[in-house]
């Protein structure tokens, strides 16, 4: 067992690191949302969506957004995100997703 479930499931070792990275962040803006204490039509209001896709967000349909949407939001709710980027060990030929903890204060 891996520590990337995309992995165990059988994707691709390249796909599972963006489903990881996708999933790290559709996480992190539901609890934003959770934290916020807002209303699913204040929140809609916010971000610049209708109620529905607010709604298909708290519900985990992380399907529904690319990674672009999601960080859009998070931004719009207040959150800056924090990417950074190194060479992999030499000794691993593919570089793999690393996610620190996620680190959410009421914005």
């Amino acid at each position: 067992m891996s520590r990337n479930v995309f992995l165990d499931l059988g994707f691709k070792e390249e796909e599972a690191a963006g489903l990881k990275l996708k999933s790290y962040l559709f996480m992190s803006l539901q609890e934003a949302i959770a934290n916020s204490k807002k209303n699913q039509n204040e929140i809609a209001k916010l971000i610049g969506a209708d109620q529905p896709k607010v709604s298909k967000i708290i519900n985990g349909k992380l399907d529904e957004f690319s990674i672009e949407r999601i960080t859009e939001y998070m931004q719009k709710l207040g959150y800056d995100i924090h990417i950074s980027t190194s060479p992999a060990p030499k000794e691993r030929p593919v570089g793999t997703v690393i996610m620190g903890k996620r680190k959410l204060v009421e914005a």
